[in-house]
């Protein structure tokens, strides 16, 4: 009748600590530091965990940080106003980038978002998802100065009488 217990035990101590290690599925929040905007991304990994994910203007990058255990697979729902790969007007591929090595992956495509699943290997601490935009490059204070700049122009070139030829 004892081993019956201890088997009840070990069974939830392994649901409770061990099996979100194999499959996480959840939304981490994103926070663009100049508009201030928050963006939702749907996420799914099994072997490992999300620690962080960043976005990187520069870089027109998302960066996701993790812990894997094991080898497992991440899917990310990227929403478009987040980050995308265009080609003028058409989808270009994006790249991806699993500890700094170019990996392949499979997408799906909405018109909403984008999402990918890349295989992790064990004791992968990074992937980085390289769009050509992330978050709207130009956020509203560069369309102030933008205002503020012309109608500065206009009105110094009023007052001096100065001519365009």
């Amino acid at each position: 009748m004892r081993w019956g217990l201890y088997v009840i035990m070990i069974s939830i101590a392994f649901s409770i600590g061990v099996a979100p290690v194999f499959a996480q599925t959840a939304q981490y929040t994103i926070q663009d530091a100049q508009s201030g905007q928050s963006f939702q991304v749907g996420y799914d990994i099994t072997g490992g965990t999300i620690t962080d994910m960043t976005i990187n203007p520069q870089d027109t990058s998302l960066i996701v940080s993790l812990q894997s255990s094991t080898d497992g697979n991440l899917t990310l729902t990227l929403p478009r106003s987040l980050i995308d790969a265009k080609d003028g007007a058409n989808d270009d591929n994006f790249f991806v980038l699993v500890d700094g090595a170019d990996t392949d992956f499979a997408e799906n495509k909405t018109s909403t978002d984008r999402t990918i699943t890349v295989g992790i290997p064990q004791d992968t601490t990074q992937v980085e998802v390289i769009g050509t935009q992330v978050v709207p490059e130009f956020g509203a204070l560069a369309s102030i100065v933008l205002v503020v700049a012309i109608i500065s122009i206009v009105a110094v070139s009023a007052k001096t009488r100065l001519r365009f030829t």
